[in-house]
């Protein structure tokens, strides 16, 4: 048998053997510039920055508002920020082009879009659910997040499974939920594709209508299969090849920051973090974020859904977003959830 000493020395050889292992998956104490959005946000980072789960992995996490998908795209590759937020298809459309991106770690796993309309609008079938809804909404104005937008790309797919064609309806580029609703309400737009907090401000203030919900709705069953990789967290190549350990620590403290969200007795701690990154300019708007906010949660999952990602390419095939089917297994980083 092997004495105190020689297994006290084993143990010691194992330790020093394992830990070059784990210090290539810490920081260095790099500040990492993260995509957020006005409203409730980049949850998963907003709380890993706020409980410190990125200074735990040793980096610093800053984060910045930017509304749009394509826009935080353009941040990305600009180098203006160093981890991008936004869908699947607006990643897919950069590397079409020729960026190298990849996804690293989801940030909403379910389908984060839904429609809402004015409450003053005609809008017969609304009750009815999808597809009956979209005769309402030919020839009308729909806001969407930016032009070319997962939003306006996944509006367009109801539309033709619907039977008609994005060219039956007017988009217009409206930004995120707390400026897309002023535009809502003011009538420059009757119907927005948008994702939450608008649902919220409309059930909370009763000033608009809710009468889809990407995440919900069995229906069309090619948008309910990308449920699982909604909205993802993506880097350059560049940074993977440069500072992986740091792409390393920010998947770690992501699922650190989901094992803290889904736990519920965090929930109110959850909601202050919430607050303390934005606060809505709107009556009710601390009940507008409680409401929005739990409707979200199931979504915050760091793991993303290979075959949502190919269901997403798919739908860019068939409504001719795409000339070409795309291999999704390209877009994301082999250490990735």
């Amino acid at each position: 048998m092997l004495g105190k000493s020689m297994i006290g020395t084993i143990v010691a050889a194992l330790a020093a053997a394992f830990a070059p292992a784990v210090a290539l998956a810490q920081g260095k104490g790099e500040t990492v510039r993260i995509q957020d959005y006005p409203g409730i946000g980049n949850m998963l980072y907003r709380i890993a920055a706020t409980k410190g789960f990125c200074e735990k992995h040793g980096i610093k996490c800053q984060l910045q508002m930017i509304p749009s998908g394509p826009l935080g795209a353009q941040a990305l590759l600009a180098k203006s920020i160093d981890v991008g937020f936004f869908p699947p298809e607006v990643q897919i459309n950069a590397m079409v082009k020729g960026a190298g991106l990849k996804t690293i770690v989801s940030g909403a796993t379910l389908n984060v879009f839904l429609v809402v309309i004015r409450n003053e609008l005609d809008a017969p079938n609304a009750a009815k659910g999808y597809p009956a809804f979209m005769a309402d909404l030919k020839g009308k104005k729909i806001g969407v997040p930016a032009r070319g937008s997962g939003g306006e790309m996944q509006f367009s797919l109801l539309a033709q499974k619907a039977g008609l064609k994005p060219e039956d309806f007017t988009f217009v580029a409206v930004g995120a939920p707390n400026t897309s609703y002023g535009a809502l309400v003011s009538k420059q737009i009757d119907a927005s594709m948008t994702f939450e907090p608008s649902g919220s401000i409309c059930d909370v203030l009763k000033t608009c209508r809710t009468i889809y919900r990407g995440s919900e709705s069995p229906e069309p069953a090619q948008i309910f299969a990308t449920n699982g990789a909604s909205s993802n967290m993506v880097v350059t190549k560049e940074t993977i090849d440069k500072n992986a350990h740091v792409v390393d620590a920010l998947i770690a403290a992501a699922k650190d920051a989901e094992v803290f969200i889904q736990d519920p007795k965090n929930y109110d701690e959850a909601l202050k973090i919430a607050q303390s990154y934005f606060k809505f300019d709107l009556p009710r708007g601390d009940e507008i974020m409680d409401a929005s906010l739990k409707l979200a949660i199931p979504a915050y999952k760091a793991a993303i859904s290979r075959s949502a990602l190919k269901a997403i390419a798919d739908n860019m095939l068939a409504t001719k977003q795409l000339e070409a089917p795309f291999d999704t297994t390209g877009m994301v980083y082999d250490k990735a959830p």
